[in-house]
């Protein structure tokens, strides 16, 4: 018989138990004897059921469908969280539709609205630089106040009330900017393309206070990123015309590019320049030398989210909470001992 005219009405036809027993055994119900469970699972191998999983969601008056959104995809934090988000949603018996923001609060709506019209039982997201710009939070609150459960990460808005799974940027720069004066860098740059984001603002809060506590401080400089043409232009006449020995950038592309600009002028990274990124990704530990960078464990951050989005869905949360996770420095070639 073929599978697609085998239904659970005829495999309980066949096996001689009712469609509620079959459908128990199916799903490892602990009601059903095991071996009921055996004879009805071998029938439906042999005559190669497929569970008609729509009707089952429609039963349940759910999609099993998570909604992700982020920023980019480029950036390596980014794709670590999916790949944690994916691997624990499909534990879970979910599935995931992911949308890209490219960090425009246009498209942050128009994914929302999409994934919020019956698409999705709820939804993790990272706000888009744009958002954070334009201070106009009101899509993500209508679909709150719809019901649909929402897991803010990395950059969350602290006026919304949701479960929120961040790191602790202040925290994690200021250890990082400790390790540049640790090593006696007494000059120090901060760069950041993030500037305009919750993360971006804690990161240089951490910075500025390393600089303020530290003794031995001669100066520090703040580079924003809008275009990286520009950056580089600047970047360079900065180096050319100040003394400069420690950079602290607030994403890996950012303390790459800075460390090439370094190399490039004929400086030497650590020698002359030491250099710390934020993310463990594929660039840092292949650039020349490698890269010491903050990790800020996204795979397992995206796991977390996932278990607090199914726990909300299912109701079992009662109280929103923050979690802080932790980092960790990874300590590489960029800077001095």
């Amino acid at each position: 018989m073929n599978n697609r005219m085998m239904t659970l009405k005829k495999l309980a036809e066949l096996s001689n138990f009712s469609v509620s027993t079959v459908s128990k055994a199916l799903t490892d119900n602990p009601e059903i004897s095991k071996p009921t469970k055996n004879k009805i699972k071998k029938l439906a191998e042999l005559y190669n059921y497929i569970p008609n999983i729509t009707a089952k969601n429609l039963k349940e008056q759910k999609t099993r469908n998570i909604g992700v959104i982020i920023p980019n995809i480029l950036a390596h934090f980014f794709a670590k969280v999916l790949v944690g988000i994916e691997k624990e949603a499909s534990k879970q018996g979910y599935h995931i539709i992911t949308c890209i923001s490219d960090e425009s609060y246009d498209k942050e709506v128009k994914s929302i609205e999409m994934l919020a019209n019956g698409s999705v039982d709820g939804l993790i997201i990272s706000i888009s630089k744009g958002t954070f710009i334009k201070k106009n939070y009101k899509h993500i609150q209508s679909i709150i106040d719809r019901g649909l459960p929402v897991i803010q990460f990395d950059r969350v808005i602290d006026e919304i009330i949701t479960d929120k799974i961040v790191i602790d940027d202040f925290k994690s720069s200021y250890n990082a900017t400790t390790t540049l004066i640790d090593s006696s860098c007494k000059n120090l740059a901060f760069v950041t393309p993030i500037h305009n984001t919750s993360v971006g603002t804690r990161r240089l809060q951490g910075f500025q206070k390393a600089i303020n506590k530290a003794s031995n401080i001669e100066s520090s400089k703040l580079f924003v990123i809008d275009d990286y043409k520009i950056f580089a232009k600047d970047f360079q006449g900065y180096l050319q015309s100040d003394t400069i020995d420690g950079v602290l950038a607030s994403d890996e592309l950012s303390a790459i590019c800075a460390m090439n600009l370094i190399i490039g002028l004929g400086l030497k990274v650590p020698e002359d320049i030491s250099v710390i990124g934020f993310t463990d990704g594929i660039l840092s530990e292949n650039s020349n030398p490698p890269l010491t960078t903050v990790n800020q464990h996204g795979q397992e951050l995206g796991l977390l989210a996932v278990k607090q989005l199914v726990n909300r869905i299912n109701q079992n949360s009662e109280e929103y909470k923050t979690t802080i996770m932790n980092t960790s420095l990874i300590k590489r070639k960029s800077t001095c001992k």
